[in-house]
């Protein structure tokens, strides 16, 4: 019937183990044309046979898939060693869709490793010319601490130097509109504060 092919439709594109990056409400899902529909009449109910003992019908109903939020962050890089081409600008073409594919590949890799427990999935949106600027939408479960933007900004960076088919250069990294720069800059100030205190652990014992 209708609502049961609905409800597995439904089911398995909310299923987290795929990579739609989609979620569906069921209440949105319609179907125009299928040989069985759902009834609209309850059936004629069949009488009792006498001295016999009536067996009480149940009905189950399944609750609706619940739906987890999750928290976006819209990450813009730049690759310096790679043309820009016109084809970029297409999603349609080949150009477009083999290097989406090499990075949504190897920062999936990355995410998954660096937070496996929040990371869920990433999708380049855009390419722009400059050499190469890359938009990509990364998704994470709800958990704050672990899409902060200065740790993905800090994740991206560390690892750009294993990336191959494609290169990130460090100062252009920008999360939600945080650039590295600022990553660089809080990471020199945590840098300093630490040679400050080493500093005056030595001398204090030198006093001893």
């Amino acid at each position: 019937m209708n609502s049961a092919v609905i409800k597995d439709f439904v089911l398995a594109v909310n299923n987290s183990n795929n990579a739609f990056n989609l979620n569906i409400n069921p209440d949105s899902v319609k179907i125009s044309t299928s040989p069985v529909t759902d009834p609209t009449t309850a059936p004629t109910p069949i009488p009792a046979a006498p001295n016999t003992v009536d067996t009480a019908t149940t009905t189950t109903t399944t609750a609706a898939p619940i739906t987890e939020a999750l928290i976006i962050k819209r990450v813009i890089f730049r690759s310096l060693l790679t043309n820009f081409t016109s084809d970029l600008l297409n999603p349609s073409s080949t150009a477009y869709i083999n290097r989406a594919a090499m990075i949504e590949e190897q920062l999936t890799r990355v995410f998954q490793s660096a937070l496996p427990s929040s990371f869920k999935s990433l999708n380049v949106v855009s390419f722009r010319n400059g050499s190469i600027f890359n938009t990509v939408d990364v998704y994470f479960s709800s958990t704050p601490a672990d899409s902060d933007d200065f740790l993905i900004a800090s994740i991206l960076m560390s690892t750009a130097a294993s990336i191959t088919g494609f290169d990130i250069e460090g100062s252009s990294i920008s999360v939600n509109g945080l650039t590295s720069s600022g990553v660089s800059h809080n990471i020199s100030l945590m840098t300093s504060s630490c040679l400050a205190l080493l500093s005056w652990l030595l001398s204090s014992q030198q006093w001893q």
